[in-house]
């Protein structure tokens, strides 16, 4: 049996081998040096190979799912398991949808569930199942498995019959997010879930009531698109917009050239500009919460702590406490004062800095340290060849919010002069 091993890590490469060497018997593995090789050619041998180990994020700008999407029509192409280690809750759907026999996030692989993992993807030959049912079959046997796994780690939740529970992909402090089916028409989702019975502080119920309330009232493509919401006996739910592609915090992992920084920068700021403009202000604007879609669009998301502009309800957002994350928040949301949209411009100024420098404007060893930079300490200066966009950090980032951009739709005036340049 002749396994091949397509990543972009030489280390996981390695153990990928070790792991399987250990567990069958006849077994050789083909490690494939993405950096050196590059995309396989179209006339690559995968006629030599019983399966395939496809990393999702093979480095340097490739992604596995375009490969994948590219060679499964080869009559030739072998079953292919998707590894990630960047949470497969983002990949999952995708990969099933794309024809893969089956994923893996790279922290739970062991010896055994590996080997066990590529002999159940090996009975997914076309000769074994015929092409026009294969999708099909790995996708029910994938989610019967997801769901399997995670029936017994969790509570069901019942909220009516109209979306089917996948499995849990992320968890607050008085709610849980689900990636879920829409069982009218199959669409994948996320749902986000409030038990209400165990929420012993109203002022949660009312939070998450107000977020509900605040999603529905938006209408771009920028931001976050929300389903439906409501209130059961037990639990309050959102079904909000699934997002394929992950979020930005992935994506800064890999270089961004300072075009693309400024493209984002630019969308980021229309999705502002769309929630400041229903007197949203979203208060956690972070790289965590910009998602992308599978077209590769991206949307504001998590307005957990989003707050009506003019909102007089301090018992959910009291003057005093500092809410936000630290590395993104404005000084005078670190100082815990009252805070207006320019609070949201100053967390794009940090965005964008982060984007074209990948590194954050202000780091210190502890929290309140970051917060007394953002307060006190100098606007940080680009390198000499990114000079040209300082003039936008000077004023995004600015300690006091009358000396920033005033508007959302001031700041994507000048980052689209700033793009008109560079074409």
């Amino acid at each position: 049996m002749k396994i091949l091993v397509i990543d972009d890590s030489r280390e996981f490469r390695d153990l990928a081998a070790v792991f399987l060497a250990k567990e069958l018997k006849n077994i050789k593995v083909v490690k494939y040096d993405v950096e050196r090789l590059g995309k396989p050619s179209d006339h690559f041998e995968w006629s030599d190979y019983q399966a395939v180990l496809l990393d999702y994020n093979l480095g340097g700008g490739e992604n596995g799912f375009a490969w994948l999407k590219e060679f499964r029509n080869n009559p030739a192409f072998p079953p292919t398991i998707i590894l990630t280690a960047e949470g497969d809750e983002y990949i999952a759907v995708k990969a099933i949808k794309l024809g893969a026999a089956d994923y893996m996030n790279k922290v739970d692989i062991t010896p055994k569930r590996l080997a066990e993992m590529v002999l159940d993807a090996i009975d997914y030959t076309p000769e074994k199942i015929s092409k026009l049912e294969e999708d099909k079959v790995n996708a029910e046997h994938l989610v019967r498995k997801v769901h399997e796994q995670n029936r017994k780690s969790r509570k069901e939740v019942d909220i009516g019959s109209g979306y089917r529970i996948v499995r849990i992909i992320g968890q607050g402090a008085m709610s849980k997010v689900y990636l879920a089916e829409r069982v009218s028409d199959g669409l994948s989702l996320v749902l986000k879930i409030l038990d209400i019975q165990k929420t012993k502080n109203d002022n949660f119920v009312k939070r998450f009531v107000r977020e509900a309330n605040l999603l529905a009232t938006l209408d771009s493509p920028f931001v976050c698109r929300i389903y439906d919401h409501g209130m059961t006996e037990d639990y309050g739910f959102i079904a909000m917009e699934f997002f394929s592609r992950g979020d930005l915090k992935q994506r800064m992992e890999l270089r961004i050239s300072p075009e693309i920084a400024l493209t984002y920068m630019t969308h980021i700021a229309y999705g502002l500009d769309a929630i400041h403009k229903v007197g949203i202000i979203h208060r956690d604007l972070k790289p965590a919460n910009i998602m992308f879609r599978g077209d590769d669009s991206l949307a504001l998301a998590d307005f957990g702590i989003s707050k009506k502009i003019g909102s007089t309800s301090h018992d959910l957002t009291t003057l005093g406490q500092v809410i936000g994350t630290p590395h993104y928040i404005s000084p005078e949301q670190g100082e815990g004062k009252s805070v207006d949209h320019r609070s949201d411009i100053y967390s794009a100024g940090v965005l964008f800095y982060e984007l074209l420098t990948r590194q954050k404007p202000y780091t210190a060893a502890t929290a309140a340290a970051v917060i007394y930079q953002h307060v006190h300490a100098d606007i940080p200066k680009l390198p000499e060849k990114l000079y040209g966009y300082q003039e936008i950090i000077d004023r995004t980032l600015a300690k006091k919010p009358e000396d920033r951009y005033q508007t959302a739709a001031d700041l994507i005036e000048v980052l689209e002069k700033a793009e008109k340049n560079l074409a």
